[in-house]
């Protein structure tokens, strides 16, 4: 299992090669694949795992069999923010004993149905609760540690700031009439 440590270390040597040279720094993320499974399904794709679904409520139309895709958005957020506080706590040699954060939204499906051109499709309100818990660690350190990783989060950096979306549309060849 990987230390808090080795952590830290492999952290401190990828901030001294970006700061020499920061064009290694850029890099395109891995892609994530979605596909049609019918009705409101999907199936998500990634080569380090088996594949996953998404699937809308009953009462939007869906199977409800599956998360939604907001409950996977949720996740990532979290999950991002786990591993930003813990990167941090590495960084600066905080021994955590727990990290557990759940990711909140508050949604309006008119703005995703498209019958309230007011009200914008995604989350209204966004919000993590942060559970810590670390070894000798003063409760300043540590809010200090959430408030950096929570700067420094990538998703919920996304969510702070506007990020061009493109979409580049590929229309396979029809076939019959």
């Amino acid at each position: 299992m990987t230390t808090n440590s080795h952590v830290g270390d492999c952290l401190s040597r990828a901030c001294h090669a970006f700061e020499r040279r920061p064009s290694a720094a850029l890099q395109e993320d891995s892609p994530a694949l979605a596909v049609w499974d019918g009705a409101l399904g999907t199936k998500l794709s990634h080569a380090a795992m088996p594949s996953l679904r998404t699937d809308m409520p009953t009462a939007l139309g869906g199977d409800g069999v599956a998360p939604s895709p907001g409950w996977y958005f949720r996740a990532g957020v979290a999950s991002c923010m786990v591993t930003s506080i813990a990167m941090q706590a590495a960084m600066r040699g905080i021994a955590l004993k727990r990290v557990d954060v759940e990711a909140r939204s508050e949604s309006d499906a008119r703005g995703m149905l498209g019958i309230a051109p007011e009200v914008p499709p995604g989350p209204l309100r966004f919000w993590l609760t942060v559970t810590l818990e670390a070894h000798d660690a003063p409760q300043d350190a540590l809010r200090d540690l959430v408030e950096t990783a929570s700067a420094y989060a990538p998703m919920s950096g996304a969510l702070r700031g506007p990020v061009d979306v493109a979409v580049d549309l590929r229309l396979a060849a029809t076939t019959g009439t």
